[in-house]
This record gives structure tokens, sequence and C-alpha cells, in this order.
């Protein structure tokens, strides 16, 4: 017998002899498993052989469990071909680790293992049942390996590693968001005014930490790169969205490089995902003009003649160039808007090889000759002022409205990488024309900056600073060039590179404009946080003649979807994942907007909302001893009464839904009054 034999005979022997120690005395209860050589015994709950390292997770069973819920009751054995089935009784002797060194990785393992199967088919253990709103990732360590189960369906926030990791990130409670899509850092209450310091930065750490707490990885449970095919893609519509849910998921509970993983289970425990798409826009009641703000992800044409890639931004192949364009086009015309606002268009002027020229030249062709033409800027080779590679752009219907005066481009120097475009339009549907000025901007990415530039950890990223005066020559734009072109209402859209409660968006609140949509209306996902970089910004004579909302088809789905990473493979029958931001769609009606439909659900919701989830505003709870109520409705930034009601507490919420169509998204303060009988609440029209 060889040497190796007999070392290994060895080992089975010990195996046999050695009574086991309870997996829960060797994990115990401080933050690593304590090191040294044990023998286990424990049931085979998972294999897991493309791991890296490979092995299979054991759990005690009833009888070995040492009774203890604050510690674990399994472990994983490194084995790189693992010789087990679920199910087996096993006996392991070996030596146990946890640190962050590999093949540890931060989890609980067991190397060099000698083992034994005492015997097969045996049941598994019952899965730990984790409600949602108690999981935290920092107390997950009594479930390290072990089977669990969540009581509630779990949300996809992330999908930006699927393709290469095979990785979807998940929360225990709904869409995890950007902290300043809420939360001000120097505003409390939010929605405020102020556009410095720091006052409400601890509020800002805790909701990112709070996010923290409740996300983990959904992993496939391989360490390969690029999985084929990809996992968890839905089999109706072949993606995975962020929001998507999984119900009664269960798994093995792991840990590997800082993140706590589901690994999932074979057969009837497997993962299933509901996902859902927004196959249409969004409805609107009656319009007299639909606008649009729409990002076309770096649309590069290359020379205009067939030729010119790989571009500097954009597509790398003409044909990859015809997949990006065939999918924008379609979702513009399902948009089917009357004026739209496009930004990360290519910079290279008004002739007839210009992006913008092509990219009307496919419109027209697709909804008919002569339905749209752009703004000309007036420069044939690149927009004046600006310095980038991409510009703002204009598209209109030449139909439904006609422009008044000429294009107005942000003059200012040294602020704009790219200008605000405005232009005042009148329209032709109605013998008694309106005036309306529409300007599309694209502020400074949080991506990058240095010096005052810098991120200053406050959750609004990279060059905040710049953005903050390029929202400061915006304001100065529309009060000394685009009012006195003629136009008293005015919608400026586009890509701010700022959430809903960002010093940016409150410097336009300061200057009396309004940001028309609330802050559960996304845009943009980020590293797994929901947020909205795009807004709809109007003059405050429009509350109540506008309506916006976003059509969710870029943002929630997977960048394996995306042109560039598709190839061949792109559904160019969808507009789905055409770009990375969501359009934003206005609805303007002069005469007071009007939801779609009668029977729309509710609108209005209590401001901020429990953890618990959204919470329908209403009276219900004011006391009978009231009597009659005004209820008045005002900006958080103060002004004059936007709505004034009075009636019975039981005639105005009946109604409420209806006397607040006219309203525009966002958040607004409520004053109740009754006889002894007073309350202010903030609430949020969606």
């Amino acid at each position: 017998m060889t040497p190796k034999l007999l070392f290994y005979s060895a080992i089975l022997l010990a195996t046999r002899t050695v009574s086991a120690t309870s997996i829960g005395s060797i994990q115990g209860t401080g933050a690593a498993a304590k090191a040294g050589s044990y023998t286990v015994e424990g049931i085979v709950t998972g294999i897991y052989a493309d791991l890296k390292p490979a092995g299979f997770y054991i759990q005690d069973d009833k009888a070995t469990a040492d009774g203890n819920p604050a510690t674990s009751d399994a472990i994983f054995v490194i084995q790189a071909d693992p010789n087990v089935k679920v199910g087996d009784k096993v006996r392991v002797t070996g030596v146990v680790r946890e640190d962050d060194a590999a093949p540890s990785f931060g989890q609980a393992v067991i190397t060099d293992p000698g083992f034994v199967v005492i015997s097969s088919g045996n049941a598994l253990p019952d899965f730990v049942r984790l409600v949602n709103s108690e999981f935290a990732a920092d107390k997950a360590e009594r479930y390290e390996g072990m089977r669990v189960q969540f009581t509630a369906p779990l949300t996809v926030t992330d999908n930006y590693f699927l393709k290469q990791r095979g990785e979807l990130t998940v929360s225990t409670e709904g869409l995890t968001y950007q902290a300043t899509q809420f939360i001000d850092p120097n505003d409390n209450p939010a929605t405020g005014t102020n556009s410095s310091g720091t006052s409400n930065l601890a509020a800002v750490l805790a909701y990112q930490a709070a996010n923290d707490r409740r996300s983990l990885v959904l992993d496939d449970g391989s360490s390969a790169t690029n999985p084929t095919p990809t996992p968890y893609l839905d089999a109706r519509f072949h993606t995975v969205r962020v929001g998507s849910t999984l119900s009664n998921i269960g798994g093995i509970l792991a840990y590997s490089y800082g993140r706590w993983r589901l690994q999932p289970l074979a057969g009837a425990d497997a993962p299933v995902i509901n996902v859902t798409r927004p196959l249409t826009p969004p409805a609107f009641g009656p319009l007299d003009l639909k606008l649009a703000s729409f990002n076309v992800f770096n649309y590069f044409n290359g020379d205009g003649a067939g030729g010119g890639f790989p571009t500097p931004r954009g597509a790398k192949t003409a044909a990859d160039f015809q997949r990006q364009r065939t999918k924008i086009i379609l979702a513009l015309a399902q948009m089917n808007a009357d004026i739209v606002g496009l930004t990360e268009i290519e910079n290279d002027g008004n002739g007839s090889t210009a992006a913008i020229q092509d990219l009307v030249d496919g419109l027209n062709k697709a909804v008919g000759a002569g339905t749209y033409i752009f703004v000309n800027d007036g420069n044939a080779e690149r927009q004046t002022n600006n310095t980038d590679l991409i510009h703002c752009a204009i598209l209109y219907k030449p139909g439904v409205v006609a422009p008044l005066g000429p294009p107005m481009v942000a003059t200012v120097q040294g602020v704009f990488e790219r200008p605000p475009l405005a232009q005042v339009f009148v329209t032709k549907r109605k013998e008694r024309p309106d005036t309306l000025g529409f300007i599309v901007n694209h502020f400074k990415s949080k991506s990058s900056g240095s010096g005052p530039d810098a991120d200053q950890n406050d959750g609004q990223g990279g060059s905040n600073a710049r953005r903050k005066a390029q929202a400061r020559a915006l304001v100065e734009f529309i009060n000394k060039t685009v009012r006195p072109a003629g136009a008293t209402r005015i919608v400026s859209a586009g890509d701010y590179n700022a959430n809903y409660e960002e010093d940016p968006i409150d410097i336009m609140r300061a200057a009396g404009l309004v940001p028309a949509t609330p802050p559960t209306s996304a845009s943009y996902v980020f590293k797994g946080l929901t947020g909205s970089l795009d807004h709809a910004v109007v003059t405050p004579n429009l509350v109540g003649f506008v309506d916006v909302q976003k059509w969710h088809i870029n943002s929630a789905e997977p960048p394996v979807l995306e042109y560039d990473q598709a190839g061949e493979a792109t559904d160019i029958t969808t507009p789905f994942r055409c770009s990375d931001h969501d359009p934003v769609l206005i609805g303007v009606n002069f005469a007071g907007i009007r939801n779609a439909g009668s029977g729309r659900a509710n609108r209005l919701f209590v401001y901020p909302g429990p953890a618990a989830g959204p919470q329908a505003f209403s009276l219900a709870d004011v006391p009978a001893s009231a009597g009659a109520l005004t209820l008045d409705f005002a900006m958080p930034q103060g002004g004059l009464r936007l709505l004034s009601l009075h009636g019975t507490p039981a005639l105005l919420g009946s109604q409420l839904n209806s006397y607040t169509a006219h309203l525009a998204p966002g958040i607004y303060v409520v004053t109740l009054r009754g006889q002894n009988y007073q309350k202010t609440q903030r609430v949020m029209k969606e």
C-alpha cells in the first residue's frame, strides 16, 4: 500500500472513530468560526461543483444541532469534485478556517476533508424562515451556510453583473433607492431650497446603510465568467428587470467577496422570477401637447455614409449602429410626442450626414414623411458654445407646433459642456394658439471631478459644484433669454444628473421652478440604487396643466440586452434597453390636466411613507368633532395656495382624487383645518 493510501485510510479510520462536534459549537456566536481540526456530521444540502473553491454544504440535523438559534448549524466543505449527493448524511474530518484569504473568502469552511457517507436519502433540514423586515446583512452570521427561506418576496435591485457573473442583487424590502432621491443633504424636511452644507448628512448615510443591510446577492451557484446561457432570464421576455420579484425563494445563505449570497437550490426550490414590462407608453388624459425628453445613448452615425466606425462614443460597427438606430426609432415612434428633447446625440452639426438628420430621416420613414423636423441651431459643423462630442437637440412635429423666433443656446462661457437648447413654440391644433417654451438640458455627470468637484461623500457624487453652477446658469437662461423670447410657460426637461433632493434641483426650487415628478419616479439605476437623473422642471404657472410620467423601458433592463453587448442577438422588435435612461413624457393641457380614465387609483400618498410601504393619504382619521374641513394644497417651498377645498371629511375624501387630478406629480404640503383641529401633512402625488 502506498503512503498516500495509508494516509487516506488513516483519515477514514479517524473519521469513523472520533466523536463528532456540533457545527454550531464550531461556528459560535462571534464573527468567525473557531479554527482547528474537527470531525462533524451533517446532511448534504447543496453541491456546487462550479464554485471556486468547489464543494458542498452540510447542515446539522435535529439530532446533532446545538439548539442555539444564535449559531449557524451549517458549514461549507471544500472538495474539488464533490462525490456526494444531496440528502447524504456524512461524517467529515478536516481543518476549519474563516478568514478573508483564499479559500475561505470570509466564509466558514472545512479544508483538506476526509469523509464517509453514513446514509443516503435523508430528509433535508427545514428551512429557517427569515422575516423580510427583520433581515439585516450585518446580523446574518447566525444563518451562514444554512437553508433559508424568506417569508415575503424579494425584489431585484440590480442586474448589472447578470451576464458577466450570473448575479442579481436583491432586497428584502422592495427597491433600494439612491439616498438623495428622498433625503436632502442640507434640508430636513426634504424638498427644500438650501443648496449648500451638510446639516442632514447623517440621515443620508443612515439611509445608505439601511439599503446595505437589506441587500444580498442571488448567485447562480457558479464562479464561471459569462455563463451560457445567461441565468434567470424569464421565458416570455428573456429579461429580468429591476423591480422583478421572487416569491417563496429558498436557498443556502453563503458568504464571499464581502457580500451575503443566496446560492440557488435545484428542482422545486429553484428561483422563479416574476417579470412584467410596460409594453406601451404611459397613458394620459386629454392633451393639447405631448412632450418628451429622451437620452439616445450616444447616437453616433459614423461618417453618415455607412463608414466611420468605430465612433468615439457610440457604435463600434455599422451593424451595431443599425441595431441601435432601429431600437431608438421604435421607442420614439411609440412615444409619439409632439416635441422631443434629445440628449447624447453626436455633436456634428445639422448637415445632410449629421446624426440628427440621420435620426429624423429614419423616424420619418417609420411614422410618415415630414412628421418630424429638428430645430436648426444654425451651425452646420457643431453646436455653438459646446465643448463636448455630444449635444442637446429638439425634434418637433411641424403639423402640430411652429417655432416662435429662433432657437436659443445658452451662451454663458465656461459653465456648460453641453449647453441647454431652447425653443418657443406656438400650437396649431386649436383656433386660438397657445405658446410654450421648451428647454432640453444635459448637466455634468457624477463620474468624475477634482478639487471642489471631487465627490464630497454626501450622496451627490462627483462634480456637484459644477452642476450647481449649471443650475444657476439655467435659471438665468430661463429668466433672461427664454422668457423675453415670448415664453411665459416653460418646460425645462432632460438629464440633470442630479437626484430629486440634490443641490441642483434645490437651486431650481429656490428660483420658483417646480420639479413635476415625485421622488418615486425613477429613470436610472446605478450600482443597484434606483434614482432619477431625468426630470421635467416647469414654471409654477404650469402646475395643474401638466402631467409627467416616465416610460420604464431602459433603466430596469439588464445591460446584457444592449445592442453593443447582445450583438446579433439584439431584439430589434422592441424598444427595451435602447438606452440606459428612461424617457420622460410630459402631457400638457392648457385648460387643465385630467387623469387618464375615471377609475384611476388614488395617486396621493403620505410623504415620507412608512417603512412598511406606501400609505395612501386619506381623511379617515380626522375626528368627527372637527366638523367641516378646509383643506389647502401648497408647494413645499412656500408661495400661494394651489388648491383650497371645503367640505365634510367624508365628502372631500370620496372625491379627493378627482379634486386633485390637475395637480402635477410631486410633493405638496397639505393643511387641514376644522373646529379645534389643525394638521399639516406632506403628501406625494404619483
